[in-house]
């Protein structure tokens, strides 16, 4: 894929909706092209292979499938498939999370219109989600378009979800590494000492803090913000996803006692995240 210009003002194409008992991600796309030739772009695995990645055995109803895409790989099933029409079917992703992902195409009077939808339980990575899934559709508009798709670099990704975080108030999920190390931005629903409180308590049980800068502010809606920044003695990128992936639990811990849930440490979490993470670090 080739790279694409620099995104100055990036703008959400998307929207994220709260609902009972999690949220919604949406996008509409209109085509000056058949709906017949937008279903063949979502579903002909050649064409899939050049916005999405390689599935396997493809989009089959009932059937589960493996998706490749380069940096990471998904598994699901297909739940829904009316040919023409409508595909549903499960994402799991390699952090173990699963959504249901809805597609829909109608035809209209000049052409097709796209509608995609997915639903979360939780704000786990939704502003993420919403920035990647707008340069994957970014992505099947060149493709139905006959043009080589951009990709957009890491900080047009971060610019993006940023923008989604701030125009829909929900908090950003995932930390980074810059110049100076690691860094976290997350968002309470709770006062900042209640979030100082918690955020102590689950940095005590995992044993981080000593080196970090911690600050914890208020800010004018009743939410409270946090941001984490802890430098990297080393430029290994096992050690970075290590401390990015103790910090990402750290940080889940602080919530679930702000929300009073019960939290117990999962290693096997852990593991994913770091994995996670340097996955990520090497596709940046």
């Amino acid at each position: 894929m080739t790279e694409s210009s620099p995104l100055e003002t990036p703008v959400p194409a998307g929207r994220i909706e709260r609902r009972p008992g999690g949220y919604t991600l949406m996008f509409e796309r209109r085509f000056d092209f058949p709906a017949g030739y937008i279903w063949e772009v979502l579903t002909n695995g050649d064409k899939v292979a050049q916005w999405l990645g390689t599935v396997t055995p493809g989009w089959q109803l009932g059937k589960e499938y493996r998706l490749d895409m380069g940096n990471a790989e998904v598994t699901g099933t297909v739940l829904q498939m009316s040919p023409g029409l409508s595909l549903q079917f499960t994402w799991e992703d390699p952090l173990g999370d699963e959504s249901v992902l809805d597609w829909q195409v109608l035809e209209t009077p000049d052409g097709a219109l796209l509608q995609f939808r997915t639903h979360e339980e939780s704000a786990d990575f939704l502003t993420e989600g919403a920035a990647g899934w707008q340069g994957i559709l970014d992505a099947f508009d060149d493709v139905a378009a006959g043009r080589e798709p951009a990709r957009a670099s890491m900080d047009q990704w971060r610019a993006l979800r940023d923008a989604y975080a701030e125009e829909f108030g929900v908090s950003p999920t995932m930390g980074q590494v810059d110049e100076a190390g690691i860094v976290f931005e997350r968002w309470y629903d709770a006062p900042a000492g209640e979030v100082g409180r918690a955020l102590d308590r689950a940095t005590s049980e995992l044993g981080l803090g000593a080196e970090a800068s911690v600050d914890v502010t208020d800010d004018d809606g009743g939410r409270t913000r946090v941001v984490v920044r802890q430098p990297l003695s080393s430029g290994n990128r096992d050690a970075a996803s290590a401390r990015l992936a103790a910090w990402h639990q750290a940080l889940d811990a602080a919530g679930d006692h702000v929300a009073g849930n019960p939290w117990h440490p999962s290693s096997r979490r852990l593991a994913a995240l770091k994995e996670f993470y340097g996955a990520s670090a090497g596709s940046s």
